[in-house]
This record gives C-alpha cells, sequence and structure tokens, in this order.
C-alpha cells in the first residue's frame, strides 16, 4: 500500500517483531512510489511524461563492473620532465592488438613524483592509465606552468586528455520520421514511416527537432531575455536499437525531452562512429596543477550565490586567495569516447574541471574522486569541478571543495546524466544544469546547494528542463520551464537560493517539489531502477556496502 507524504500520524505497526511508527517510516511520492509488488510505480501526466529511467547512466550502459586490466608497460619516474617517457609508454600499448573484451594493456606508473612539460594522450581504445595511489605518498602527476601564456579558459588542454579523432556522423541517407504526434518524456518506443531499414543492435540518433516556434514558445525569441536570441536546435540523443516491431522502434534508454510534430517532430537516422574509442581509464593517481603562489586577488570576482548570510559567510571572506590562471584549467578531458572510467584519483589547484566529458562521449563512469584547493579567480568558466556535457555519465563517490557549479553539465547535448552520493563543502556557487536546456539529468542523493532555474541577462536562458533532484541536501532553486518540468523529491534545504539578483528571474514558476525537509522512499533512485532493471548484481556491482539499498 502507499504510504503518502502527508502521513504522519501515530500508527503503529509491527515489523519483524519490533514496534515501528508511522512517523518513522520514509514517505514517498506522488509520481513514482513502490507498488503492492515492491516494484516502482510512475504516474504520468495528462500527455504521458513520466519520471524517467536513469539506470542507463555509466560504464557500458550501468551495473557492469569496472576491470582490472593487466599491465603491459611500467614507468618509473625520473629527475625533469617525464612527459614523453609516460607518452611513448602509453603508444607502445596503444600498438598492441586488443583482448576478446576489448582491451590492449594498463600503463603503470609507479609510486613518486611524476613532472610534465606536456599534456599526456591517449588516442587508442582499450588503453589504461594506472598510478599506485591517490595520496601524498601515491604516483603524483605535476602539470609544470606552461612557458608560454595560455589562451583563454575555453582553449586550453587538459592535462591528460582521452579520445578519438571524431564523434557521431549520421548517414542521413537512413533517416526516417517519427509519425508520432507527442513522444512523452520517459518513453523508449515510438513508430517511424518505415522500419525496414532497421535492426536491433542498429546505434542511433534520435532527433528531437525544436523549431522557431518552440523557441518563441519558451521565452528564448528575444534579445530582451539575453544578451543572445536562442536559434532553432536539434537534441540528438545516442541511442541502441533493442526491437523492430512492423515500424515502432525500441531504443535502450528513455528520451528526456518530448517530440512533439508541433515544434518540429522527430528522426531516427543510423550513424558512423569509427573515429570514437572506447574501453579507456584513469585510475588510482593524483594531479597537481603547478601554479604562480605571488597572483594573488583579494575581490570576490563573479560571484553568482551573492549570498553573505551568517551560514555562508566562512567561505565568502574577502582574504587574499590565489588567482594564478597561467596553468593547467581540467585534469582530465574526455571527449569522442564510449566506455570510459576515471576512478580514485585527487586533483590539486586545478582551475576548472577534474573531470570533463564532451558531447560525444556516452557511458562514462566518474567515481570515488576528489578535488581540492582549486586556484583561479572566483569568476565565469572557471571551478566547474566535475563537469559532464555528453551523455549517461555516472559520478557517483566524488568530492569537490571550493568549486563553484560543483556538478555541473552545458548544453543539450548534456543528458541522462548522474550524480550520485557526491559532496560539495565550501562552494562558490551552485551545482546545476548550467546552459541551454540541458535534458533529462539526475541528482541523487547530493550534498550541494542546487538549482534547475532561468537565466536572465546572459545567453544561458532555461538552463535545464526535466531535472530531477532526489533527496538532496542543501538550499536548492528549482522553476518549471515551458514544455518541460523539473522535480524536487525529499531534499532538506531552503527552496530559495539567493543569487546575484541580474542574473535569477523569481516570477519563473516554480518546478514540482515534493516531501521538503524530509527525505523519501527509496534512498537511491537511480539504484532502485538499475536493480529492477538489471538486477540486485548489477547494484552490487558498482556500490560500496554502505551504500547499497536496504
Amino acid at each position: 500500500m502507499k504510504i503518502l507524504n502527508y502521513s504522519f500520524a501515530l500508527f503503529i505497526f509491527f515489523l519483524n517483531g519490533f514496534i515501528v511508527k508511522a512517523q518513522d517510516i520514509p514517505p514517498t511520492t506522488s509520481l513514482v512510489y513502490p507498488g503492492t509488488d515492491g516494484r516502482l510505480v510512475y504516474v504520468a501526466d495528462s500527455l504521458g511524461n513520466k519520471i524517467p529511467d536513469f539506470s542507463n547512466a555509466g560504464y557500458k550502459g550501468g551495473g557492469v563492473p569496472i576491470p582490472y586490466v593487466a599491465i603491459k608497460e611500467t614507468v618509473w619516474p625520473v629527475p625533469g620532465d617525464n612527459s614523453d617517457n609516460i607518452q611513448a609508454a602509453i603508444d607502445r600499448v596503444s600498438a598492441l592488438p586488443r583482448d576478446a573484451s576489448g582491451f590492449r594493456g594498463t600503463v603503470l606508473l609507479k609510486m613518486g613524483t611524476y613532472d610534465l612539460e606536456k599534456p599526456i594522450y591517449i588516442k587508442a581504445s582499450g588503453v589504461v592509465l594506472r598510478g599506485e595511489g591517490m595520496s601524498d605518498i601515491g604516483t603524483i602527476l605535476i602539470g609544470k606552468i606552461p612557458k608560454e601564456k595560455q589562451a583563454s579558459p575555453f582553449g586550453r588542454s587538459a592535462l591528460v586528455n582521452i579520445g578519438g579523432a571524431s564523434g557521431t556522423t549520421p548517414q542521413e541517407d537512413t533517416k526516417q520520421i517519427i509519425t508520432d504526434k507527442y513522444v512523452p518524456v520517459g518513453k523508449r518506443s515510438f513508430n517511424i514511416v518505415s522500419a525496414k531499414g532497421f535492426k536491433a543492435g542498429d546505434r542511433v540518433l534520435v532527433r528531437r527537432i525544436g523549431n522557431q516556434e518552440w523557441i518563441k514558445a519558451i521565452g528564448e525569441d528575444s534579445t530582451s531575455v539575453g544578451r543572445y536570441r536562442w536559434r532553432p536546435f536539434n537534441i540528438n540523443w545516442d541511442r541502441v536499437i533493442v526491437e523492430v516491431k512492423g515500424n515502432t522502434i525500441t531504443i535502450d534508454a528513455p528520451l528526456f525531452c518530448a517530440i512533439e510534430t508541433h515544434w518540429g517532430g522527430g528522426e531516427i537516422v543510423k550513424y558512423d562512429d569509427q573515429g570514437r574509442i572506447e574501453h579507456v581509464g584513469i585510475e588510482n593517481l593524483r594531479g597537481i596543477s603547478e601554479y604562480n603562489p605571488a597572483v594573488r586577488m583579494t575581490s570576490y570576482g563573479n560571484m553568482d550565490r551573492g549570498s553573505f548570510d551568517e551560514r555562508n559567510r566562512p567561505h565568502y571572506e574577502g582574504d587574499e586567495y590565489y588567482s594564478d590562471e597561467n596553468h593547467y584549467f581540467n585534469f582530465i578531458n574526455i571527449n569522442n569516447t564510449n566506455n570510459a572510467w576515471v576512478r580514485t584519483i585527487s586533483a590539486l589547484h586545478f582551475a576548472s574541471s577534474v573531470v570533463q566529458t564532451t558531447a560525444s562521449t556516452k557511458w562514462v563512469t566518474v567515481q570515488d574522486c576528489e578535488s581540492r584547493e582549486p586556484v583561479s579567480i572566483r569568476a565565469g568558466a572557471r571551478r566547474f569541478t566535475y563537469q559532464l556535457n555528453g551523455q549517461l555519465a555516472l559520478v557517483q563517490r566524488c568530492f569537490s571543495q571550493k568549486g563553484r557549479h560543483s556538478f555541473v553539465m552545458q548544453n543539450s547535448g548534456s543528458s541522462g546524466n548522474v550524480f550520485l552520493d557526491c559532496e560539495a563543502v565550501n562552494p562558490y556557487s551552485t551545482s546545476e544544469p548550467h546552459s541551454q536546456w540541458v535534458n533529462g539529468a539526475l541528482y541523487d542523493n547530493i550534498k550541494a546547494p542546487l538549482t534547475a532555474r532561468y537565466w536572465k541577462d546572459i545567453s544561458i536562458g532555461w538552463a535545464g528542463a526535466n531535472i530531477v533532484f532526489w533527496n538532496c541536501e542543501g538550499d536548492f532553486l528549482i522553476q518549471k520551464p515551458p514544455t518541460a518540468q523539473n522535480y524536487s523529491f525529499g531534499h532538506i534545504g531552503i527552496n530559495a537560493v539567493i543569487f546575484n539578483t541580474l542574473l535569477q528571474d523569481l516570477t519563473k514558476p516554480n518546478g514540482h517539489v515534493e516531501s521538503m525537509d524530509r527525505h523519501v522512499s527509496p534512498r537511491s533512485l537511480y539504484l532502485t531502477q538499475l536493480k529492477e532493471r538489471l538486477g540486485a548484481e548489477a547494484v552490487k556491482n558498482i556500490t560500496m556496502e554502505g551504500q547499497r539499498l536496504e
């Protein structure tokens, strides 16, 4: 029987010999809750939109343990620049044949300190870079200060770069129009004109078209709402066909934004991605970005939150801080890659991201990582600690100190991503979908200030659509975009994050909020969905003992 949020009466139940009061039982939500058989029930709105299944996020589509890959090369630290030695070892492993599991082998960096005058690159599938520990007595990569001043923050390379030559190339001659007038959020099947050219196993892009009428409907067609007008754009979801029945296509993961003929409809098209690499990992090491400690600043910079109340004051003090920017902004960039991971790494002094994935990535897991003491101006385009710009990635059990947007996503290519059991300490801004219609993301048991909202007076506009906050803790702001929704369930914190008044617009309608200041059941939406899709073993494969479902 479903237990409603408002059922706090002092009824007493006898459960396994113990007396349990009703107010001690976590409430459930009205939109997704355990049914009589114990499995989740999803309640759709009048158009069929429902809370999506997020369980396809992570390495190999979720529920698959990260493998231990055999060592094929071993590198010891040497005085001076180590970048050529490490790169040569990576290149030798990259030339080996792949085994039955798709791996060539691991490059092991023995314990010690490695000065790097140049970035490191992994450009082949099946290569793993492993250290012997993320602590100060482990394997430490030090990105030396560049001899020449670097470009703008948007054009700087990372210390470690993973990626193939290209991403997905649509095969336009295979394109078929979706014939449904409306395909709701959370749906995995739809009809097309002719499915004769498609079969199970095909890799496809499902396109959601957004025309000028849609741009106008969401209020992004005028320069009065920001510095720039939005232009019509398509959302491309990277999917695998699991079934073809007649002209009905079923795909492996749901859609995270409704497809509507009124706004341009949708399409499906096969793609080629021979330029993408896969089965690549970085693990068990530390990265440090060397900086000039003489460069300091006392001003606040572009502080997004602008909150100076007593609760937040300790990390908003105007004391002098290190603000050098002529050093590495990112530790690890992942580009044009499927099925990759970053685990058990620590990062110090990078100006922006510990890990950044691009729009051409899919099925990435980042876990058990930490970022401490970033060095940069506290301003825009900095301190995006864990930044997911691709699809179906999982960031879990990760830590950020003094980030701005610690757990963040950008642009409509960012979709289906999950942050699970993470924490931001002393943040200078909120974790959030950050720009232009990020769609279908889950923040699950996150301790950080959070937003899914509208930005005014800059080009961001509606930052996220169909975003779910589940059992999170910290101040938050959640608003409803036109033609979509954002949700908060079981949030402990104040629903009123204070921002710079030039950026916020509190006239926008609130999103869907349930069970304020009381967590809901189940504890984790992602892990429950994963268990129901793949079984209890899948949950065990990717979790620590204290993290698992009861």
